[in-house]
């Protein structure tokens, strides 16, 4: 049977704490309340794993499980798109939050996530386009150039070093993804602006992909881009930047942030989440200017929270990408979404050719 809470007027609870019995009276009211503070909840949140969970973990999931008694956080990983969505079909949604990349979270994929609740996460804190309608900046990634200081008599600093085989010469490294950076770097090293990217000239990239197509090698892994720069087999390579600062502590190698693009991570809460409201509180911690302050002592991973920019960690600063913001470029990853499979059919042939 559910429990009624007695009303209680002013007048009748002036009367009782003249008489000396406030305190009984109230008290089914008072136990509500407690019982409301200390319900436990378990937050169920998956992401990527390795030491970029670990890192969360240390920097947002242990903090706020210690501020608040009465949450407990369980994760999974890795995270999957897919797995995301076929929960939220199947109507037997288990996680209460999930970090996604850049491509995920626009358009069509909305109608899987909940929208981020702003009534309680001040979206004026965030850097334009990381607080959009249904997905939360988590922190800020990219791609950039990495090269082997040891083998280049200068580094290179923007795309079209990466095609100048005369100037730099040595093996290229490039990730194998269609949409991860490659079509707009062959473009750029061809002489399109970042404004003029969109839509992508498939032929055009095709073609300028040609004339370094006999010193490329290509990485699937984030470790794999680690292993073939650390070795010396490639002299420059197109990698992720915490790659990339992995790399370096390994070999001589250096970081160009003439040109780079933008590779972000992003919170998402599924559509019909156990624990929805409890589930943006802790999205509203996670992003606050002190957490994400203190993950970039972990990982080289910029903060979106325009408030935690002058409280990064020193140690990973020269790596941050929001240091290098006036070079960053954004890959429309929109536009990928719609033409994808074209492109990807048509990258697996030029691979094969």
């Amino acid at each position: 049977m559910r429990y009624q809470v007695p009303s209680i007027t002013r007048r009748s609870f002036m009367r009782q704490m003249a008489a000396g019995t406030g305190s009984a009276a109230l008290s089914p009211m008072v136990a509500v309340s407690r019982a409301y503070a200390a319900e436990q909840v378990t937050l169920t949140l998956c992401s990527y794993g390795g030491v970029y969970q670990e890192s969360q973990d240390k920097a947002y999931f242990k903090p706020y499980q210690d501020a608040h008694p009465n949450i407990k956080i369980l994760q999974e990983s890795p995270q999957s798109n897919a797995k995301l969505v076929a929960m939220v079909e199947s109507g037997n949604v288990t996680w209460d939050l999930a970090v996604t990349s850049s491509d995920f979270g626009m358009g069509d994929d909305t109608k899987w996530l909940e929208p981020i609740d702003y009534s309680i996460i001040d979206k004026a804190q965030f850097t334009e386009g990381f607080a959009d309608t249904h997905r939360l900046g988590s922190d800020v990634e990219s791609m950039l150039m990495a090269y082997r200081k040891d083998k280049l008599k200068e580094g290179p600093e923007k795309f079209a070093d990466f095609f100048d085989v005369r100037r730099f010469p040595g093996t290229r490294l490039a990730y194998k993804n269609v949409h991860g950076g490659i079509f707009e770097a062959a473009l750029m090293a061809d002489g399109v602006s970042p404004s003029q990217l969109y839509p992508i000239d498939v032929k055009r990239a095709l073609k300028k992909l040609d004339t370094i197509k006999n010193q490329l090698i290509w990485w699937d892994t984030g470790a794999q881009s680690v292993q073939y720069m650390v070795s010396g087999e490639a002299v420059i390579g197109l990698l992720w930047n915490g790659r990339a600062v992995s790399a370096a502590e390994g070999a001589p190698i250096g970081l160009a942030w003439g040109e780079w693009f933008h590779t972000d991570a992003y919170w998402v809460v599924p559509k019909g989440a156990p624990h929805k409201q409890a589930a943006m509180e802790a999205l509203k911690y996670f992003t606050s200017p002190d957490a994400q302050a203190r993950f970039t002592s972990y990982l080289p991973y910029g903060p979106t929270n325009k408030l935690a920019l002058s409280k990064v960690s020193d140690k990973y600063r020269f790596a941050l990408p929001t240091e290098h913001e006036a070079t960053g470029i954004r890959i429309d990853y929109t536009w990928w979404n719609k033409n994808r499979r074209e492109v990807d059919q048509m990258f697996k042939a030029w691979l094969l050719g």
